[in-house]
């Protein structure tokens, strides 16, 4: 009985805030908790990072913080991080035509790395949705490409809880 409870409240905090319209939904807090290899950063420093780049998507009916995996708190955001192994070594060499054959000038890039995110949200304590991204990232605070991957997978994953049709179904009884 308390499982459903928490359903219909969940689904009721939900229904609210797609109810009241974007202009006046209600701000619900999402903890934001972070496991996996986040690159850059040590685990107790990635979720303040993430709640505060998350922040960056613009999304008025979401306030994001830093939760506590040991107490997950029933509105959040579980990210899990992985890196994959970059196929081409560990530092990319580019020898421009006419320096490869005389000079040495050799010109390194800088490392990127292939990372996957998933990101899970629970409202009301119920798991909602999941979205599963990939991009190339450096890594670090200051890197633009890992907080742009931040923001866009954050607005993914808004654009698939709207897509979550909400609303009760009708049943279609045929007369007998």
């Amino acid at each position: 009985m308390q499982t459903a409870a928490r359903i219909l409240a969940g689904l009721g905090l939900a229904w609210t805030l797609i109810a009241a319209g974007p202009g006046q939904a209600q701000t619900i807090t999402i903890a934001v908790i972070a496991t996996g290899n986040l690159p850059g950063f040590r685990t107790a420093d990635a979720a303040p990072w993430l709640a505060a780049r998350m922040a960056g998507a613009n999304l008025d009916h979401w306030h994001f913080v830093a939760g506590d995996p040991a107490h997950p708190a029933p509105d959040r955001i579980e990210w899990n991080f992985e890196l994959l192994p970059y196929a081409g070594g560990e530092v990319r060499r580019f020898f421009p035509m006419g320096e490869a054959r005389g000079g040495m000038d050799v010109h390194l890039q800088g490392r990127h790395r292939l990372i996957t995110a998933e990101a899970k949200l629970f409202v009301g304590g119920e798991y909602q949705t999941v979205t599963l991204a990939q991009d190339q990232v450096k890594g670090g605070a200051d890197d633009q490409d890992l907080i742009d991957f931040i923001v866009a997978t954050t607005r993914m994953l808004d654009s698939a809880w709207h897509a979550i049709d909400l609303t009760p179904a009708e049943h279609n009884h045929a007369p007998h």
